[in-house]
């Protein structure tokens, strides 16, 4: 009695083990395709016949960083020389002294001449004014330079001025009228290596 029983259970289980084993492999094929060890039929498979993109799967290539910093070279280095780069621009011009004298122990004289027929005011800076007549000379003697001598004509018409060496400490300054607004002048200047500037 008891060995009927127990076949009995042994063939239902194994009937229910089968039945388990079957639904399994029908949830598994329909949830994601055939059951393990099953191969597709050749009808139903598609090879990818496209073109793989040329940026899906490829590796980017990164470019090492360099620690030395980018020499910058400067434009007219390894260059030829080219016709601008050779013309040089003029320096700048400086005006020529107009007269010289050569002091001694730092003293020189002024010889004023006249010639204009109209009175010269006239003034060494840090002196006082002067006068100087129609047709009139004075000589101013033992004036230290730097000095800067200012002139103008009382009825205010234009002055020319030519300075003209005597000797080495002499400085002879000769005033005649003008109707050129170029040539005239307000003052004149001694550097301290006696170079004479009008201005």
């Amino acid at each position: 009695m008891m060995t009927q029983f127990f076949s009995k259970f042994v063939k239902k289980t194994s009937i229910i083990s089968a039945i388990g084993s079957s639904l399994m492999i029908v949830t598994i094929s329909q949830a994601g395709g055939p059951p393990t060890g099953t191969k597709p039929p050749a009808a139903e498979r598609q090879e990818d016949t496209s073109e793989p993109s040329s940026d899906r799967g490829k590796p980017v290539e990164v470019e090492p960083e360099t620690t030395e910093p980018t020499r910058r070279q400067s434009p007219n280095i390894d260059r030829p020389p080219t016709q601008q780069s050779e013309t040089t621009q003029p320096l700048p011009q400086f005006p020529e002294p107009a007269g010289r004298v050569t002091p001694i122990e730092g003293l020189i004289t002024l010889r004023l001449i006249n010639q204009t027929g109209a009175v010269i005011e006239y003034q060494v800076i840090g002196g006082r004014h002067r006068i100087l007549g129609e047709t009139s000379v004075v000589e101013l003697s033992e004036l230290p330079i730097p000095l800067t001598l200012t002139y103008q004509r009382s009825d205010g018409g234009l002055l020319i001025v030519r300075p003209r060496s005597i000797s080495p400490t002499l400085l002879e300054i000769i005033f005649n009228p003008t109707e050129d607004f170029d040539l005239d002048t307000k003052s004149l200047n001694i550097t301290g290596k006696g170079g004479v500037f009008l201005n």
